[in-house]
């Protein structure tokens, strides 16, 4: 099932809505302010040619006046036929009587009698009634009558019209283009909002809905009235492993996996399932159709079936297998952040058991989980208040049977809780930033110890520590090492640091590097638990490596099988120049054939449980004394 439908993008019409509606007032406004600006400049206009024209007719009429001739001054006004915007012309005397009057034909005579003294003192600025203006008549100071003239705005309004229309049709046409334009942008901007919503809901690499689309789908369904009681199965996916496939593929190959991951879960589940990848390499299966707990197995089963198989990436096929944990709703819980952990819970079970299998959700894997983040608090109180331990397994030489060093292992002793198993903690912490802080405070411990013991020792007695991928991923990682030397006073030499298989082939340029840069400080380098990993020729060659240790897996099986690969190991191991220590010898048969294969040390419960740094240096004080009395010739004892 799709989660992605056509955006509407109601934001962008009523933004283009608004703007067209801006766009129209703004003209609309501009057009007003234009014409009444146009209106008023030309009534100015027209009003300073009247006045002119006014000024004029006065100076003609003088004389006509003085002598109180109206026909000559008829003549003078007769001239005013010529103008076409003069509609009538008075003139008075001074006594305010009116002296003779031009009208030109055609006009009423309300109009003929417009041009009175009185009209004369209540001009208009915004008007499209006639202009009417005056001029004194005066001859050497002396004020002898006033011109009055009418311009008709005939001329002024069709010149206006003219205007208008100009101005509402260039208003047109930029509405027009506007709504062009705003078209073509709204188009694009409707593109952008749906690329946008697009890139807000989907995951871009695997084009499944990503973690918001997904768990607002799961929102929706179970805030649904109508699906209120609806079972809903929630299925998390983790590919196991991932990070080791995409560190030592490369990037390209880890994003291929997870397209072919994801095409994979979208054939093997319903049409009405949802698949989303939430994470990394995280994925999520929304099942609706599974009424029943069997039928959820079934799907989380068939999800299991469907990635446990090989995957062609960069022409090389990859064993791929996924952890799966799930929960239901409304059997185990009935709102959204209870149901995702307790599937998270689920999940996390299912990779303690062994990775690729499915886990359904059991209401006491929630006691597991609260006891989990307990200890994972309580585990960061113990680092900083130093209240862990460690312990010592004696490594001894085949040949010889002498002391040559010791395997540091944390013990916890909770103060309410009693004995925890490194088995219980050291996953919490590595399930977290813990694991960098204990490992750091392992080592910081072990090499004060070694430290003093090697002070009693006739021999260098070595202290080895093992190291995490996430404390070797730390760009602090080297400093860390050479502070806990220079602390301690314990030689470089003395201090073995041991790597896993998987912890070298997760990122081997960075780790080679590294490597070098602390064997070149006298640290030795020991690969622990060798083969069970890659067990690949080419790094022993490459790392700079001191010594391999053989798994306890294979040693268990010795004498009465296994000699062939341990044989090989051994032989390999030498020809590389390493030292080899077999771990968890624990029968003299197994040390006895371990001593003629010619292995180098031997680690187990056989030579020597796991010790207090006081057992260890009572060891060392033994093997000191046994030294000195061998060297001290028989004619002295």
């Amino acid at each position: 099932m799709n989660l992605h439908t056509a955006a509407t993008p109601t934001l962008t019409r009523s933004l283009g809505r608004v703007n067209l509606i801006g766009v129209t007032v703004a003209l609309l406004i501009s057009g007003i302010v234009l014409l009444v600006y146009q209106a008023v400049s030309l009534r100015a206009s027209l009003t300073d040619i009247a006045r002119l024209q006014a000024a004029m007719v006065s100076e003609n009429v003088s004389a006509a006046l003085v002598f109180g001739d109206r026909r000559a001054a008829g003549d003078v006004l007769q001239h005013m036929r010529s103008l076409p915007y003069v509609e009538s012309v008075a003139v008075f005397d001074k006594d305010d009587a009116r002296f003779v009057l031009y009208a030109r034909e055609g006009v009423s005579d309300a109009e003929r009698n417009e041009g009175t003294l009185e009209s004369v003192s209540h001009p208009r600025r915004l008007s499209f009634e006639d202009v009417i203006v005056s001029a004194p008549v005066e001859l050497n100071g002396e004020h002898l009558g006033t011109v009055v003239l009418v311009a008709t705005t005939e001329q002024m309004q069709a010149q206006f019209q003219r205007y208008a229309s100009f101005i509402f049709g260039a208003s047109a046409c930029a509405l027009l283009i506007a709504r062009f334009v705003m078209t073509r942008m709204k188009s694009r901007l409707n593109d952008a909002e749906r690329r946008l919503e697009y890139l807000a809901l989907t995951d871009p690499l695997t084009d499944l809905p990503n973690r918001r689309a997904f768990f607002e789908e799961l929102e929706r369904r179970i805030a649904s009235p109508a699906r209120s009681k609806a079972p809903l199965t929630l299925v998390l996916i983790d590919v196991d492993d991932f990070k080791t496939i995409n560190d030592t593929l490369g990037h390209g190959a880890g994003d291929e996996l997870l397209k072919l991951v994801a095409a994979a879960l979208k054939e093997t589940v319903r049409a009405g399932d949802i698949v989303s990848r939430i994470g990394g390499d995280e994925f999520a299966v929304l099942a609706s159709l599974d009424r029943e707990p069997h039928q959820s197995q079934s799907t989380a089963a068939k999800i299991v079936l469907a990635l446990a198989r090989p995957f062609t990436l960069q022409g090389r096929s990859v064993a791929v297998t996924a952890s799966i944990g799930y929960s239901r709703f409304p059997d185990d819980a009935d709102d959204v952040p209870a149901l995702v952990s307790n599937a998270d819970i689920a999940l996390y079970a299912a990779k303690n058991n062994g990775k690729n299998t499915a886990v359904a959700f059991e209401h006491h894997m929630v006691t597991q989980a609260q006891r989990r983040a307990r200890l994972e608090q309580d585990l960061r109180a113990a680092i900083g208040n130093d209240a862990l331990s460690v312990v010592y397994q004696p490594q001894f030489e085949c040949r010889t049977g002498k002391l040559t060093g010791a395997e540091a292992l944390v013990r916890w002793h909770h103060p309410h809780d009693g004995s925890i198993s490194p088995e219980e903690f050291i996953p919490i912490a590595e399930g977290s930033d813990l694991i960098v802080l204990l490992g750091t405070w392992v080592m910081r411990r072990a090499c004060r110890d070694a430290a003093q013991w090697n002070r009693r020792a006739s021999s260098p007695v070595s202290v080895s520590v093992n190291v995490s991928a996430r404390q070797l991923g730390q760009p602090t990682f080297t400093h860390d090492v050479l502070v806990a030397l220079a602390e301690s006073g314990l030689s470089s030499r003395s201090l073995v640091l041991e790597v896993t298989e998987s912890l070298l082939m997760e990122n081997v340029d960075d780790v080679t590097e590294l490597m070098k840069t602390i064997r070149a400080a006298g640290v030795r380098l020991s690969i622990d638990d060798f083969g069970t990993g890659y067990s690949s020729l080419s790094y022993l060659q490459n790392f700079p490596l001191n010594e391999l240790k053989i798994d306890r897996s294979f040693v268990r099986s010795l004498p009465e099988s296994g000699q062939p690969i341990v044989t090989a190991i051994i032989s390999m191991a030498h020809s590389f120049g390493l030292t080899v220590v077999a771990e968890g010898v624990e029968y003299p048969a197994q040390l006895a054939w371990l001593v003629d294969a010619q292995c180098d040390v031997v680690q187990g419960y056989l030579t020597g449980r796991p010790m207090s740094d006081v057992a260890i240096q009572r060891l060392v004080s033994a093997q000191r004394e046994t030294a000195l009395a061998l060297t001290v010739p028989a004619g002295d004892a």
